[in-house]
């Protein structure tokens, strides 16, 4: 096992570093193409291994992070100096101040550094099968007129360990580290272009992450002066003892890095970055180390008051990200904000901690990760090709774009509809929320899950109802010829999410359950065949399949059908009126983001005072 974990950290590191130094196009090309099968594979063999297993480090590794550390908070220090931003300088030496106290307070620890469990395998294989292809994707979307390609790819590449390095550590401040790493990559890649736009974009950033990175080391500070101890392991050991203060920061860093208002600011600001940015950070990567963090603390927290507060403040971005999401003009603001909601929904599930709502989480968090993926694709595609950024500008793109509608049409189901992963994610979040219907404090559980789910497929909607927009009907398609790099990952994501749909009950089942019940115990789920059963509710194959027919009925007409239909009302002397179809303008509710941040910063004060126990 140890072998294989050190290659899915290292060998994307290398590959970085040889595309980095070759700069040639041959050689960006094929290395990234190898790394899909290359990291797939190491991936499933550590899957396949015995685990969970610690594993030991050599002491050189211990002392190699600790310099890292100081060097990593130093080059955030310079950067703040040289971008003359005193809050960037400010929050760095806070932290380097911090590291210091945290270094002198540790004692030594036989508790190995390393821990893989189901939930790292996971997210090995997510970074693999998900992360990689975007990598892929970059390698042609860069020639479309950006700078700087073979650098930006190795970046990309290189992020894909960093991910990997993250979710594998068992101390915590060597995750602290990878913390600050995923800072630091967000950083580079949001300032990508170097325009005045995108300095200031990852500016905000770089400081918005480093109040999570504080957040830790305060964590860390509670941790050690009263339990003791600084692995997650250790915690597990002795959940009642452990400070719930110390569980508070941890909360917070998990909410700043999952973007929760209002520290959403950032992942928006990400939008100006190159595409491919956009997709790694919002699928295989970054924002998922968040419902990654609150799963290691769920068994923990469960039931406490923090818990309750995390799940309030959650569940109200799950909802608010979607209503302000309604009033967005830009395609990938849009889907910047459907991921701020449903990461408060996988953090919510998180929170829930039983075995049901800790499965509905994880399904979440795998089919977020291929269904964004996806579509951010997508949004390269049409900013790349079609010159498509607003979707005021998608009017009859089912003309000029039939294949990327397509993709999207299928990518939005999978965010929305049955049979996919997302809604099957929801539908266990409201059969368990409805268990806890008694308990009063729990009732708003079940508003956050209806409202934020309604919210999510009007706006889903509203971007599809403009795309097929049309006057007198659809009178040519026309099939524009796409790079093969494009086709390939977008297939390479569509038959991924549609093999999973149709094998979603053993997949669920046999795969998503046992990770789950690592976390909280085993869930009243199971498969017989390819039909789903939880509690006393079936979702059957016949159903799963059903649903699926009559999607792609309603999803090829368009393509098979051509009509025209030219209207003309009585009394117009045979006048041809036009038919337009629009989608509802929620622009009014724009008036109201300020007053959505404000009530969420007093969640937030709530979640870190009183359900840390500052109080």
């Amino acid at each position: 096992m140890g072998a294989l974990v050190t290659l899915n950290i290292v060998l994307p590191w290398i590959a970085a570093l040889i595309i980095y130094l070759a700069k040639k196009d041959v050689v960006t090309n094929v290395l990234t193409f190898l790394m899909l099968p290359l990291l797939s594979i190491i991936a499933y063999l550590a899957y396949i291994q015995p685990h969970p297993v610690l594993i030991e480090t050599p002491k050189w590794v211990d002392l190699l992070i600790t310099v890292y550390d100081f060097g990593l908070l130093a080059y955030f220090f310079y950067q703040g100096i040289v971008r003359k931003n005193s809050l960037i300088a400010i929050l760095a030496s806070i932290q380097l101040i911090f590291l210091v106290i945290v270094l002198l307070m540790m004692n030594h620890s036989l508790t190995p550094n390393l821990y893989i469990d189901d939930v790292t395998l996971m997210f090995y294989l997510i970074v693999a099968i998900v992360g990689v292809p975007i990598a892929i994707f970059a390698t042609k979307y860069m020639d479309y007129g950006e700078k700087g390609k073979h650098s930006f790819v190795a970046i990309v590449v290189w992020f894909l360990g960093v991910m990997n390095f993250a979710v594998s550590v068992n101390n915590i401040e060597w995750f602290f580290a990878l913390f600050e790493t995923t800072t630091l990559a967000s950083y580079i890649m949001i300032g990508f272009r170097g325009d005045k736009e995108a300095v200031n974009n990852s500016n905000l950033a770089l400081w918005m992450n480093q109040i999570g990175g504080i957040a830790i080391l305060l964590a860390l500070m509670v941790f050690i002066k009263i339990n003791g101890v600084y692995h997650f392991t250790d915690l597990l050991k002795n959940p009642s003892l452990i400070s719930m203060a110390a569980l508070g920061f941890l909360s917070l860093s998990a909410l700043v890095k999952g973007a929760q208002m209002p520290f959403h600011k950032w992942l928006l600001g990400a939008m100006v970055a190159p595409t491919p940015v956009s997709a790694i950070l919002h699928s295989a990567t970054m924002v998922k180390i968040a419902p990654y963090l609150i799963l290691r603390i769920s068994p923990i927290i469960k039931g406490t008051l923090l818990a309750k507060l995390l799940i309030i403040t959650t569940g109200y971005v799950f909802v608010v990200a979607a209503v302000i999401a309604l009033s967005q003009d830009n395609f990938k603001k849009i889907l910047a904000y459907s991921t701020i909601s449903l990461l408060g929904l996988m953090m919510l599930g998180a929170a829930v901690g039983t075995p049901v709502a800790v499965t509905a989480s994880l399904v979440l968090i795998i089919f977020h990760a291929f269904a964004k993926g996806f579509l951010f694709v997508e949004a390269g595609v049409l900013e790349k090709v079609f010159h498509v950024k607003y979707i005021n500008q998608m009017r009859r793109l089912i003309e000029r774009a039939p294949l990327t509608l397509m993709f999207i049409f299928f990518g939005f189901l999978n965010m929305t509809f049955v049979p996919f992963g997302t809604f099957i994610g929801k539908w266990m979040m409201i059969e368990e929320v409805s268990n806890f219907l008694q308990h009063g404090s729990y009732i708003l559980l079940i508003i956050y899950v209806g409202a934020g789910s309604a919210f999510l497929s009007i706006l889903y909607m509203k971007v599809l109802g403009i795309s097929v927009r049309k006057a007198h009907g659809i009178e040519k398609i026309n099939f524009v010829k796409l790079p093969a790099t494009f086709n390939f990952v977008s297939v390479w994501y569509y038959v991924w999410l549609l093999s999973m749909t149709i094998f979603i009950a053993p997949f669920i089942a046999d795969f998503v359950v046992p990770i789950a019940a690592s976390i909280a115990g085993q869930a009243d789920i199971y498969a017989t065949g390819l039909t789903l059963h939880m509690y006393d509710s079936t979702l059957y194959f016949w159903q799963i399949l059903g649903a699926l027919i009559l999607i792609f009925l309603i999803h090829a007409l368009p393509y098979f059908v051509k009509f025209k239909a030219d209207v003309v009302h009585p009394y117009n002397c045979g006048e041809v009126f036009p038919r337009h179809m629009e989608t509802w303008n929620f622009e009014c509710i724009a008036r109201y983001e300020g007053y959505f941040v404000a009530f969420s910063i007093a969640l937030f004060i709530m979640v870190v005072v009183l359900g840390g126990g500052l109080l």
